[in-house]
């Protein structure tokens, strides 16, 4: 490199190229040319996803790794993790039987990590021995093997948003206190008990399907349950506290149903 650069005054000096200071000197002579560009590979994977599925091209890719012939894993890794990842989405859709999955780029980013790092591992090596390449968290994907969890998770996002805005401008000023009070506990993450009380069709369940609502569409998982299988079917998602807690009815010969 200090043939390529003139007149350095520091060791970052060595690392700048073209005005961007890079972290590592191999980024720095990946930037001046120095080695491989790896574009050979980002084309044939490229190639290979006309007509290989993604498992294979994982495979394909932890094989290059193993090789050792990727200059800039990372590079390559960013280039084609869509590629990658390309079957992952249907393959969960399977496993939890939930046509409606949706994945963030992230999950399946993620996703496609730990199927390459569990290919590297049978060869007796791992992603954490390839400079730059980001390592799976296999603790955020353990509530994709919950199905009610993911049913939760499933809601149309854009959807739930339009009908918060609009519920919201339609609350009255006392909907509008006991709405902000709850938010305000959940936004601290202090949580608490409220007890809202009004007679029937004073909008008690406009409350709760504007506070799912608003929830749901930032991602967050909401379990509501009511004391009655009616109470229940008003609010979207919802159960009765027996069948969503799994709270046992305890009959004895003396039980009656009211």
């Amino acid at each position: 490199m200090l043939n390529h650069v003139k007149g350095p005054k520091s060791y970052e000096d060595i690392r700048r190229v073209n005005g961007t200071l890079y972290d590592t000197y191999r980024e720095a002579c990946y930037a001046y040319g120095l080695i491989g560009d790896d574009k050979e590979y980002i084309d044939a994977i490229e190639e290979a996803s006309e007509w290989a599925s993604g498992f294979y091209l994982r495979n394909l890719f932890a094989t290059l790794l193993l090789s050792g012939t990727l200059s800039m894993p990372s590079r390559v890794w960013e280039a084609t993790w869509s590629l990658l990842a390309d079957d992952i989405l249907h393959r969960q859709r399977n496993i939890l039987q939930n046509r409606g999955l949706e994945l963030t780029d992230e999950e399946l980013k993620n996703y496609a990590l730990i199927d390459i790092e569990a290919s590297l591992q049978l060869n007796g090596s791992s992603l954490a021995r390839f400079e730059g390449m980001p390592l799976p968290d296999t603790s955020s994907t353990t509530h994709h093997a919950n199905t009610m969890v993911m049913d939760e998770l499933s809601y149309d996002k854009e959807s739930l948003q339009a009908e918060h805005a609009s519920q919201l401008s339609s609350m009255t000023d006392e909907q509008t206190t006991v709405y902000n009070e709850i938010m305000e506990a959940i936004a601290s993450n202090q949580g608490g008990v409220f007890f809202v009380y009004g007679y029937g069709g004073t909008g008690k369940t406009f409350i709760w399907r504007t506070l799912c609502a608003t929830l749901r569409s930032k991602g967050e998982i909401v379990l509501p349950v009511a004391s009655s299988g009616i109470a229940a079917t008003l609010i979207p998602g919802g159960r009765t506290a027996h069948a969503r807690l799994g709270i046992p009815i305890n009959l004895t010969e003396n039980s009656t149903c009211p």
